[in-house]
């Protein structure tokens, strides 16, 4: 049945790209006494599903914002084909600690905040849709 529904695909993606995110974000925590342990971070969600959808690979809907109004966005120019969902080590602000590790706590707790955001902004989207489907059956929008 939601097969169709594209919105829902794409906040499904979200959420899922926020709990993988979180998953990195917390073995970057647990190793951060590790010696010569490096940092670790997914490439960002627009990017992944930019690349997917230039590739043509996307499981998502096939998403093509439009502008309402004049100002309202401009697309976004950079290229990113090539671009993945995996792993990437990032370079955190400040240097390795002397033993290698590049692991920040401020800089996890930071990702793991935006990670937060992205998640519920991913379940508001989902209930919204979710409302707005039961309002159109008549079984009415709220919950």
């Amino acid at each position: 049945m939601m097969q169709g529904i594209d919105i829902l695909k794409l906040a499904n993606g979200l959420a899922a790209h926020a709990g993988r995110r979180q998953s990195v974000i917390s073995e970057n925590v647990a190793n951060a006494d590790t010696p010569g342990y490096r940092a670790r971070d997914l490439t960002p969600f627009e990017q992944t599903f930019a690349a997917q959808q230039a590739r043509g690979e996307s499981p998502g809907p096939s998403f093509v914002p439009r502008a309402t109004r004049a100002g309202h966005f401009r697309p976004d120019a950079e290229s990113v084909a090539g671009v993945s969902a995996e792993t990437r080590h990032i370079t955190a602000v400040g240097a390795a600690s002397p033993n290698g590790n590049t692991v920040s706590l401020e800089d996890q707790i930071g990702r793991a905040a935006e990670t937060k955001i992205q998640h519920d902004l991913a379940l508001g989207v989902w209930r919204s849709a979710m409302n707005i489907m039961r309002a159109s059956l008549g079984s009415g929008g709220s919950r």
